[in-house]
């Protein structure tokens, strides 16, 4: 009953943040719509820069685009997957070939440039990354940054000394950290659904999964933003959006939500497969090229690890903090 009164406490007082209503409910769908139908008719083609001083050209093809430029272009938009690879044409006629992307795929873009051809093996069809992957590497960012933006309640309770009088009621630290965690689920969840699941049936969008299988991968994903919010929440007392937008923004690049690579360095490698956007987008990646859901069970199981231990870990913080007096 706490839980239930804390969470319709939380419901009025945010409608006093109009602003953070107004882009929950309007600003992030919109973005999501926006997103999903920029990516859905986006060319599934792999763009590479060639920087060269002659005048070449090159036959279509439809695996790469190829950007002929005089000037190279820097290498944060190899990171951005702005560029799949930047290509260096030498004065003997070599290639030198710079890309995040794994050494066989490397060895494939050099092959390209030697031959004209590409070569696709079985496995290459398997790992290929569809629309709907790259649909869900955009929307993560999305979520994850408005998950910080919903506990907006937590960090001012902190401040005002609001929360310490909400403890002097039978309430527990536990109690209200999860009716936060509801608050900014359904927050999280309800909109972005409700996005994707109208582009997909009244704009026709392909989208790469069902409504169902969508329902599901956006409910995990909020439950991982809510997680990392009530953490941050937590454990930052000061500048939390700040320092959670520069988190989400490199792990999420490091995880492949924006290009899919993976380097030669195995300590890289292990640091990339920490993370949790890395369980997420591997487990989307599959299920979209035709694997089910019970086949990814690691990466499910992991996420929820996650999930669970930021709510404990945020639980716990909030916890010793208080029996501390720091709020």
């Amino acid at each position: 009953m706490n839980v239930i009164n804390l969470f319709k406490n939380n419901v009025k007082r945010m409608m006093t943040y109009k602003a953070v209503i107004i882009v929950a409910v309007i600003v992030v769908p919109i973005m999501i719509v926006l997103g999903v139908l920029f990516s859905a008719k986006a060319q599934p083609k792999a763009q590479i820069a060639l920087v060269t001083s002659s005048n070449k050209s090159f036959s279509k093809n439809d695996k790469v685009q190829i950007d002929v430029m005089s000037k190279k272009p820097a290498k944060s938009k190899l990171l951005l997957s702005e560029y799949a690879a930047i290509v260096e044409e030498k004065g003997d006629g070599s290639y030198k070939v710079t890309t995040l992307k794994n050494k066989e795929d490397k060895s494939k873009i050099e092959e390209f440039f030697k031959t004209g051809k590409i070569t696709e093996t079985q496995k290459d069809k398997e790992n290929e990354r569809g629309i709907g992957t790259n649909i869900l590497g955009f929307i993560t960012m999305i979520i994850l940054m408005q998950g910080i933006a919903l506990t907006v309640l937590f960090p001012e309770d902190k401040k005002l000394n609001t929360f310490k009088r909400i403890l002097i009621a039978p309430v527990s630290e536990r109690q209200y950290i999860l009716a936060q965690g509801i608050f900014t689920f359904l927050g999280l969840y309800i909109p972005s659904y409700i996005a994707v699941a109208v582009t997909k049936v009244f704009f026709g969008a392909k989208i790469g999964f069902g409504l169902a299988m969508l329902a599901l991968l956006i409910a995990i994903l909020s439950l991982l933003s809510t997680a990392f919010a009530l953490f941050l929440s937590s454990t930052i007392e000061r500048e939390t959006s700040m320092a959670a937008t520069g988190i989400y923004f490199v792990t999420s690049i490091l995880a492949g939500c924006f290009i899919s690579f993976t380097g030669s360095n195995k300590i890289l490698d292990t640091v990339c497969n920490i993370i949790p956007q890395k369980a997420y987008m591997t487990m989307s990646q599959g299920i979209e090229n035709g694997g089910s859901i019970f086949k990814f069970k690691g990466e499910f199981i992991y996420l929820f690890i996650w999930i669970i231990a930021l709510f404990i870990l945020g639980s716990f913080i909030t916890n010793r903090k208080v029996k501390k007096g720091v709020y």
